[in-house]
């Protein structure tokens, strides 16, 4: 019997010292689960590699490149500050925006950071100036749908039939622009040069690109006053006669508080003018030449 407790006892020992010396997984390890927190510590690299083992789903379109690697960076950051929630995404380019809703899927919705609601709750908007009130509606068009006149949340493209990529550059996305507002029922063009004025006919937008989204604004006939919508959140005044005063952010105010931006849009400008097929304009006969 003494044989027995004694064999028992060494294996209890065994296990113990095993439990006790045997290192944890790393937070980056494959199938670890790590939080939000411990994301912000790792390179892109390992921080898509982690959310990859524990089920994220990349959208369509999407690959494990390194254009993914940072927007999961980006993203994650953004989670851990408070900056971006289930409800408040700040991205108008909708791959984005999916990724963002995937990452928060597989993280859970952590609190935030004691710091990042201090934070939050003290930003003043820089260089835009809040239009109206809050209204819930905003949450369902983008940039690009405010600047059309479109209450959608799409990318260029989507009005006619068109693939896009934020890999693109800025022109090609103002081509897309064109492209929209000429099934819409628009005669336009693309144009590098700020209009100093519009007939009373036309209309004007502006659009930006930074290395994972792009913006758009938009003017009236003076071509002087631009308002903006970033992504889902509250239209805007832009603070400047010109877009090209200084780099463009998307700062932001959603229900009511403000954020500031993450992500700078530093592109040329491209300016689309446009006016209504059948209407007081020119109507072309042909496709119109882009001004360059």
């Amino acid at each position: 019997m003494k044989k027995v407790i004694k064999a028992f006892s060494l294996v209890m020992a065994f296990f113990l010292l095993h439990m006790v010396v045997s290192p944890a997984p790393a937070a980056g390890a494959e199938g670890s689960q790590a939080t939000v927190e411990q994301l912000t510590q790792l390179s892109g690299e390992e921080v898509l590699d982690n959310l990859l083992a524990n089920g994220l789903r990349l959208p369509e379109g999407l690959e494990a490149d390194k254009f993914t690697r940072n927007a999961a960076k980006e993203i994650v950051t953004g989670i851990e500050s408070g900056a971006i929630t289930a409800d408040r995404i700040p991205y108008s380019y909708t791959k984005m925006v999916e990724l963002a809703h995937n990452i928060l899927e597989v993280t859970g919705t952590p609190a935030v950071a004691a710091r990042g609601i201090s934070a939050l709750a003290g930003y003043t908007l820089q260089d835009s100036t809040l239009i109206g009130a809050w209204s819930n509606d905003y949450r369902y068009y983008n940039c690009y749908g405010y600047a059309i006149g479109q209450q959608v949340f799409k990318d260029p493209g989507y009005h006619s039939g068109k693939s896009f990529s934020v890999s693109m550059g800025v022109a090609e996305i103002a081509d897309l622009a064109v492209s929209d507002l000429n099934a819409l029922g628009y005669w336009g063009y693309k144009t590098t040069s700020k209009p100093s004025s519009l007939a009373y006919y036309e209309r004007v937008v502006a659009v930006r690109k930074g290395s994972n989204d792009y913006h758009f604004m938009k003017s009236d006939t003076s071509a002087n006053d631009w308002t903006h919508k970033p992504a889902g959140n509250q239209p805007m005044r832009w603070n400047y006669a010109s877009p090209g005063y200084k780099i463009w952010t998307n700062e932001n105010s959603f229900q009511n508080v403000n954020y500031a931006g993450t992500v700078s849009y530093n592109s040329t400008i491209y300016y689309i003018v446009y006016w209504a097929k059948n209407g007081a304009g020119p109507q072309p006969t042909k496709k119109i030449q882009p001004v360059l």
